[in-house]
């Protein structure tokens, strides 16, 4: 492994920017409303109020229940929100959604911060750095953007 790699490896945070061909709305929605966040990332009883605690489920694996504990920690409507994320062995990171219009698509840097301690940013940072990548923000959200185009 080069040292670049191995830079890339340990790193702290997982970041994606990415563009969808959606307005700036629609996306919001998407990252606000429970019903909706339930049908493209997990189960869960979001609000966008700062303060407010809520749990995505999934299913329990090893030593890990399922549950996923969060709290609302910024929202600046149409334009960011931010949420703790503890679950498992992971505890206190931090997830943010920043969003850009660009006409009508919307230019998203998503950011999951906080992959303290060696085990966390060996294996469990990059567990969920190809789930957000590869299929969270990439197949499922927009697969539900396009299911509820006229949403």
């Amino acid at each position: 492994m080069t040292l670049y790699q191995n830079q890339t490896f340990m790193r702290k945070s997982i970041q994606l920017q990415t563009t969808y061909a959606h307005p700036i709305e629609k996306i919001w929605f998407a990252l606000t409303d429970a019903e909706a966040m339930s049908q493209w990332l997990m189960p869960c009883d979001i609000k966008a109020e700062v303060g407010h605690k809520f749990k995505f489920t999934t299913k329990p694996y090893g030593s890990f229940d399922g549950i996923i504990h969060c709290e609302i920690l910024e929202v600046i409507p149409k334009e960011k929100l931010v949420f703790s994320w503890s679950g498992g062995g992971l505890k206190n990171t931090e997830v943010s959604f920043h969003l850009t219009p660009q006409g009508n698509h919307t230019l998203l840097h998503f950011e999951h911060t906080g992959f303290d301690g060696i085990m966390n940013r060996l294996i469990t940072r990059n567990i969920l750095s190809r789930g957000w990548k590869k299929e969270i923000l990439t197949v499922k959200l927009p697969d539900y953007l396009i299911k509820h185009q006229s949403a």
